[in-house]
């Protein structure tokens, strides 16, 4: 490696805070849906929205899972 900062150690050691901030945010998505879901206030894409569904599950190509607002309630 060339350049400026290629004999700096830290260029190549990745920081330990950004995987414990990912893993903090992962949980804390998994329980908003949990929570949704719980409560009857979201459903799964392609599944029929009850009149207190204020959210979709969308579980993307890669796996994840994205909630979108349908509606206020």
């Amino acid at each position: 490696m060339s350049g400026p900062g290629a004999d700096d150690p830290r260029e190549r050691r990745p920081d330990p805070e950004a995987g414990l901030e990912a893993e903090r945010e992962r949980r804390a998505r998994e329980k908003f849906i949990a929570d949704l879901l719980a409560r009857g206030q979201a459903v799964f894409e392609g599944e029929e929205p009850t009149t207190r569904t204020t959210h979709i599950i969308v579980r993307e190509e890669d796996g994840t899972l994205t909630v979108r607002r349908l509606r206020f309630h």
